[in-house]
C-alpha cells in the first residue's frame, strides 16, 4: 500500500491478450477492490498470436488483423476493471532495444506503480514473452536511476511478480504465491470468451485457475478457495514479521 491508499497495478502483456489468460482474475481482484489497475499491451500479437483469424480469413490484411485483436483486448480489459495503452511494438519476432525499453521507463514514470506483473524470464516456446520480461526489469532498474530521462520523476519501490506461462513445464516455473480468484472468476470468464482469436486457450485456462485453486486450497487450508492464478516473485519478501 502506499500512504494507506490502494496501490497502483502495472500489467505489462507482449500480446494483446496474454493478460486475459494469465492474470486476468487478479487484475479484476485488485480493480474490484480499488486499485487502479493499468495494462500496457506492447503489441497486437498479429503475426504469431492470430492463427486462427489469418486460417478463417484468407487475403486478410495486418492492420485488420490489428483491429481486431485491439477490439478484443479493449473489451477485455473493460470487463476487468483496468485501463489499457497499445505501444504496437511487432510481434514474432518481437526483439526489444534501447528505444522501446526508454518508452517503458517513461510509461513506469507516468504511471508509478507499486506493483508490476509480466512474463517469467524463460519461455522457450514463445521467445516474445522473455524478451519483454528481460526488458521490464532493465526498465524498472532505469525508472528508478535519476540520470536516466532526467526530467521525469523517479519510481519508488515496485514490487515485482511474473504470472504463468502457457506451459510451465518447458519453463522452469515455480510458482510461490496464489492469489484467490473465487469470487471475480465470472469476470475472467467473461474476459476470456470476448477473445474470439485464441478460444482453444479458453478451456486450457479455467482448468488451469481451477487446478491452482486447488492446491492454493490446500496450501491454506481453505475450501472456499475454488479458483486461482499462480505468480513468482522477482524479488525475495522482506519485512519485520512472516506475512
Amino acid at each position: 500500500m502506499n500512504n494507506g491508499q490502494k496501490p497502483s497495478v502495472l500489467v505489462i502483456s507482449a500480446h494483446a491478450v496474454d493478460f486475459v489468460w494469465r492474470c486476468g482474475g487478479t487484475i479484476a481482484r485488485y480493480a474490484k477492490d480499488g486499485s487502479r489497475v493499468r495494462i500496457l499491451d506492447l503489441t497486437f500479437g498479429e503475426r504469431g498470436e492470430s492463427a486462427e483469424i489469418w486460417q478463417s480469413r484468407p487475403g486478410i490484411t495486418v492492420d485488420e488483423v490489428k483491429r481486431i485483436r485491439r477490439e478484443e483486448a479493449e473489451k477485455a480489459s473493460q470487463i476487468l476493471g483496468a485501463e489499457i495503452r497499445f505501444l504496437d511494438f511487432n510481434d514474432h519476432p518481437l526483439v526489444m532495444g534501447m528505444e522501446h525499453y526508454l518508452i517503458l521507463v517513461e510509461e513506469l514514470r507516468d504511471f508509478q506503480p507499486q506493483i508490476v506483473l509480466t512474463h517469467h524470464t524463460e519461455d522457450p516456446l514463445n521467445p516474445d514473452h522473455p524478451e519483454v520480461s528481460a526488458a521490464t526489469y532493465r526498465a524498472l532498474r532505469c525508472a528508478q536511476v535519476p540520470g536516466v530521462k532526467p526530467e521525469t520523476t523517479v519510481t519508488g519501490p515496485i514490487k515485482t511478480f511474473m504470472f504463468e506461462p502457457d506451459q510451465p513445464e518447458f519453463c522452469n516455473f515455480n510458482p510461490d504465491v496464489f492469489i484467490d480468484i473465487t469470487d471475480v472468476m465470472d469476470l475472467k470468464v467473461q474476459a476470456m470468451k470476448v477473445v474470439a482469436s485464441q478460444t482453444y486457450l479458453h478451456e486450457n485456462y479455467t482448468r488451469r485457475a481451477e487446478y491452482r485453486g486447488y492446491l492454493a486450497g490446500r496450501i491454506a487450508g481453505d475450501k472456499n478457495i475454488k479458483y486461482a492464478e499462480a505468480f513468482k516473485r522477482f524479488a525475495p519478501f522482506v519485512g519485520k514479521f512472516f506475512s
